[in-house]
């Protein structure tokens, strides 16, 4: 009788072991098509049409913080918008006076004091809330080609491109006047490539995860500064060597990230390897599914796409996350419900919303439909963007 017990004690606790798969692996590879709908993660979606206070041309970055809309725009600087898309205010401006900027490629927001940060150069620029400047931070003794940065708990964190100059860091965390708090110092040998591959960050969880085109390992970093393997990028031949490119066409043979997200649920994958795509993996499950891009003005560095999600919540066009830059921060978190953001142009909105695959379609929520056709219907194709925000499910 002991020995039933035992055996089947023995079973018991072998089937209740929790498998352990590891840190999770990209590798594009390995993946097949797989398309998958909104439905299946969200439950919502909604449309904000930014007013034309201003003629928005390429929009460099956006965030969404506590109800507001940021975002930066060539030639014009950093706007603030409110979730009605009405223009706000102006944060600083561009030019090379006095608590103006060059250039507003990368910014951040400090969620708790909801000062702005503008990266510009070797400083970062940094103003308040109603836009006034407070102050220049000095980046120029830690050094040029700068990737990437973001705030952790009002301390900055700045990710170093690996291929141009010499940079002493991988990255560096700074006080909010420029003093040096910590630091991971390089660890690549220097080589030299003749095109841009500045990697990326996002934010998560509170924390700052940073890529690489050039390593294997995904890090996140917390805010007490300690830092670990978040997931790994496989190696092989779809990595980029590190030599220097004859053609466009030869560069886009190698796995190329646009931008990293990542939710509760998923990590979400924008990017280029042979042709663009997007890829989502259930960080439970390890799940993939993989939707590829048509690309209009294929030749450029900066193509357009279409593709992406199947939209089955209102049967509009299918969504994309993030825009034409990996420096959006396109995932936010309101009342502990988690977002996506895309942006779209009036044009495709029309343009979709006048075919017979629109007219056609069923979607789960037919009133979404009818909402979907009246935002068709008052836009002009000349508006600016159109903002998409997906509700994921819980």
């Amino acid at each position: 009788m002991k020995s039933i017990y035992l055996i089947f004690l023995i079973f018991f606790l072998l089937s209740c072991k929790p498998e352990n798969k590891g840190f999770i692996k990209f590798d594009p590879t390995t993946l097949t098509e797989n398309e998958i709908s909104l439905t299946e993660i969200a439950d919502d979606i909604t449309y904000i049409s930014l007013d034309n206070s201003f003629q928005l041309g390429l929009i460099y970055n956006y965030r969404i913080i506590k109800n507001t809309i940021y975002l930066s725009a060539k030639d014009i600087g950093i706007l603030e918008f409110n979730k009605e898309g009405k223009f706000v205010r102006k944060i600083g401006n561009i030019g090379r006076g006095p608590g103006e900027y060059t250039f507003c490629f990368d910014f951040t927001v400090d969620e708790n004091k909801e000062t702005i940060y503008v990266l510009d150069q070797n400083k970062l620029k940094v103003y308040s809330k109603t836009g006034n400047f407070l102050r220049n931070v000095s980046l120029e003794k830690y050094g040029d080609n700068i990737a990437s940065f973001e705030l952790l708990d009002s301390k900055i964190f700045i990710y170093f491109m690996l291929q141009y100059g010499d940079p002493k860091y991988d990255w560096i965390v700074l006080d909010t006047l420029g003093n040096l708090i910590t630091e991971k110092k390089r660890v690549i040998p220097e080589f030299k490539t003749n095109w841009l591959l500045q990697g990326g960050t996002y934010k998560f969880d509170n924390k700052v995860n940073y890529w690489n085109p050039f390593t294997d390992t995904v890090f996140s970093v917390s805010p007490d500064l300690t830092y670990k393997t978040s997931f790994i990028i496989s190696p092989g031949e779809h990595r980029f060597p590190k030599i220097k490119f004859d053609s466009f066409d030869q560069f886009r043979q190698y796995l190329n990230f646009e931008q990293i997200l990542e939710t509760n649920r998923f990590l979400i994958f924008r990017y280029n390897y042979k042709k663009p795509a997007i890829a989502l993996i259930d960080k439970t499950t390890r799940k993939s599914f993989l939707s590829f891009l048509k690309v209009e003005n294929g030749n450029s560095p900066k193509p357009d796409y279409i593709g992406g999600l199947i939209n089955d919540i209102d049967g509009g066009n299918m969504f994309l996350p993030g825009g034409a830059s990996n420096r959006q921060e396109s995932y936010f978190v309101e009342n502990e419900l988690e977002y996506v953001i895309g942006l779209i142009e009036p044009s495709k909105i029309k343009t979709y919303a006048a075919s017979n695959e629109f007219k056609n379609s069923k979607p789960k929520y037919p009133e979404k439909k009818k909402e979907f056709e009246r935002l068709a219907n008052g836009l002009k194709e000349t508006d600016n963007m159109v903002m998409t925000i997906v509700r994921l499910k819980k």
